[in-house]
Parts: structure tokens; sequence; C-alpha cells
């Protein structure tokens, strides 16, 4: 064989070179190549035609360069399983820090461990209820004698075709011999809705006022009834005339139902005002920091909202209960709305401190404050004092 020109050496490499080339570019644009198999059936065959394709689509003569210098930033698969289950985590993760349908956010926070005899604060209602349950046990979390616990039942009130059954809910709470007090949130969900009849009773009617009061004082009372001490709390004020017009109508009939039984009254109505008395979602909280207070329906509140409901729910609560010690706390059984503390440490508020024992009519009608006080008597000065100038008997023979 005779010796090649580099000439042709050099031709002949960029003809192979060449040929390689074609049969990549033929490979990347999807030329069939040893597609069926022998002994397949036609779909068989159509399922590794259509693999096949896929490969090529996917196909990059310059990828591995690109990867290698590039960094390959496909996503694999175990990366993103594990990223969808981190995404579920944190789903997961918010929601159980969040009151659902509520619409605020809480922070975690770690209960100081109750004591067994603690007393129980029960919390009933709609959606505000369980905002205002939240934050008092976020209030009182480091109080090992009293618990927080809810019956709340979302977007439900006490009018509409079917109310929940609020009173059948307290009475079987399996913890009712422990509970101290009921506090009760509700009545934003009652605006517009009628009461069952024939025909319907209509929303704003007087028929609707006289319904919904009597189911208001029936709460009231059964819940009493139980030796229960009864603490409602009032709606806020929105930024719809409408929406204040009926809140106002529900407050008052709130506080009327209340005063009759002697009962109280939770007012926050102007705490959520701004300076010139109109509605703001934003306020002083607890620590007197401008923060937002309402949600973004402008009826319900922020996490630091609910702190300030809470902040004055337990300020009525205290006058209420009297603290969070180991106080007893019962009702008479012949006069419910009558409310006595059991284990008191100091004397009754209609004594003076060193007063002693209570006396009768008859003693105090001869003690020397009614003589002097009431009758008008001038009291005889005792021997020896300034203004007695006469000698005390017993020193006259000295």
């Amino acid at each position: 064989m005779g010796r090649y020109s580099l000439r042709q050496r050099l031709a002949r490499r960029a003809g192979l070179l060449l040929l390689g080339f074609a049969f990549v570019l033929c490979q990347a644009s999807g030329w069939p190549s040893g597609a069926y198999i022998a002994g397949a059936s036609a779909q068989e065959q159509a399922k590794i035609v259509l693999a096949q394709a896929e490969e090529r689509r996917s196909f990059n003569p310059l990828g591995a360069l690109f990867r290698l210098f590039k960094g390959d930033d496909r996503p694999r698969r175990g990366t993103q399983r594990s990223g969808s289950n981190n995404r579920k985590a944190s789903s997961s993760s918010s929601g159980s820090s969040s009151a659902g349908s509520s619409g605020y956010s809480k922070p975690r926070f770690v209960e100081q461990v109750k004591d067994p005899d603690a007393g129980v604060l029960l919390v009933v209602g709609d959606d505000m209820a369980d905002g205002v349950a939240e934050g008092l046990r976020f209030t009182l979390q480091d109080k090992p004698m009293v618990r927080t616990e809810k019956l709340v039942t979302a977007r439900q009130g006490l009018a509409g075709d079917s109310p929940p059954d609020w009173i059948s809910q307290i009475k079987t709470f399996e913890e009712l011999d422990r509970v101290r007090a009921v506090v009760l949130m509700m009545g934003q969900h009652d605006l517009k809705r009628m009461f069952p009849g024939e025909p319907p009773v209509e929303f704003g009617t007087p028929d609707w006022e006289k319904t919904y009061r009597e189911h208001v004082r029936l709460l009231i009372e059964q819940t009493k009834a139980l030796r229960k001490a009864v603490i409602w709390i009032g709606l806020p004020p929105t930024n719809s005339a409408l929406v204040n017009e009926d809140f106002q109508l529900l407050n008052g009939i709130f506080r009327e139902e209340l005063e009759a039984t002697r009962s109280s009254y939770v007012d926050i109505w102007d705490i959520f005002l701004s300076d010139t008395g109109e509605y703001s979602s934003y306020g002083p909280d607890v620590d007197g920091q401008r923060k937002k207070l309402r949600s973004g329906n402008r009826i319900g509140f922020t996490w630091a909202g609910y702190l300030k409901v809470a902040f004055f729910v337990e300020r009525e609560l205290t006058r209420v209960l009297g603290g969070y010690g180991g106080l007893a706390f019962e009702g008479v059984a012949d006069d419910p709305n009558f409310i006595v503390l059991t284990g008191r440490t100091t004397s009754s508020e209609t004594d003076l401190l060193g007063g002693g024992e209570v006396q009768t009519d008859e003693d105090a009608a001869e003690s020397l404050g009614y003589r002097a006080l009431v009758k008008g008597e001038v009291l005889e000065a005792p021997v020896g004092r300034v203004d007695n100038w006469q000698r005390d008997p017993a020193n006259l023979e000295n």
C-alpha cells in the first residue's frame, strides 16, 4: 500500500466526522432506528415507539457539555418528592397554628402544667369565640389554677332554621363540674337569618327582635341555673354603617338581658374605634404598640386583636371570680343569680377591717357610735381628759 498524502488523511478524517455528525442529527430529529422488536404485539410496539420518541425529544447532543460546565439543573425525582412532602408538612404546620375559618394565626406556645383541681373557663359561641378562647389560653398560660376550654360551632348563632343547641352542649360538657364561668360570644352570623314559622319571621322586624331576645334570655337563665357565672362579649364595630346598626341592635339585647339577670357584659365597641370615634383596623395592642387588630373582612380580629379582647375578658373574670386561686365558684341553689365564693381568707365586704363580730340591731342601737352619730347625743368625756377638768375619784384621796 502506498503512503497517503497529508491532504488525503485530513480529507478522510473530515469525512468520518461529517458522517458521525449526520448520524447524531438523525437520532435527534426522531429518525426511526430499531424501533420494532420481534415477537412484540402491535400495542407493545406502539409503546416502544412512543418511549423512544420521548427520549429523542429530550435528547440534546451538547447536553453533556452543558451539564459539565453549567451543572445539571434538571429536577430529580427524589428531590421533587421531598419538596412535595415539605410543602405538605409546612401547610399542615401552618394549619395547626391557625384557627381555620377565623382567619388568624397564633404563635406556638407551651402552657404551664395545670393543677388537677384547676377551674375551667368554658368559651361558647362562633368563630369569634374560638379566637377569644385561644387568646384567653395564651393570656392565662402561666396560671396553673385555671384552664380554658371551648365549645365552638363556626358560622352559627341563635337565629336560623336549626341553630346549635348551645345549652345542651354546655350541660353535656364532660368537665361541667369544674367550669367556673361560661364566656359567650356570638351574633355576627345571625344577621339576615329568619326564624322558622308560618310565615318565617324576617330579620329586623319586631317579632324577630322579640324571638331573638327570648333565645338570649333562655340561654343566660339556663346557664345560670347550672350555677355558672355568665360573661357575654359584645360585637365589635365594623367599617359598614349598616352592619354597625345591626350589631348595635344585638348588643343592646345582650346588655339588657344580662343586666336583668345580673350577669356580666363586656363592651368592646369603643376600644376598637380610633381617637375620632371611627372604625380603624389598627390600634394599640395590649402592650401599647400600634398593630393591626382587625381581619381582612373588617369584622373579625387578628391575633393581636383577639389578645386585646381576651385582656378585657380576663379583667372581668378577675372581678367576678375574685382571682384564680383555689376559690370554689358556685351559686346558691335557691337563687342562681346570687354567687358566693368559698375559701375566703378575709372578712366579708360588709364588715370594716377590725370590726369584730356582727352586732344585732339592739346592740347597735346602744353603741356609742349610734348614739353620737345617729341620735346626736353628747357623750361624756373620759375623766382626766383635757376637756373634762374633773379629777379621777380614785385619786382624790392622794
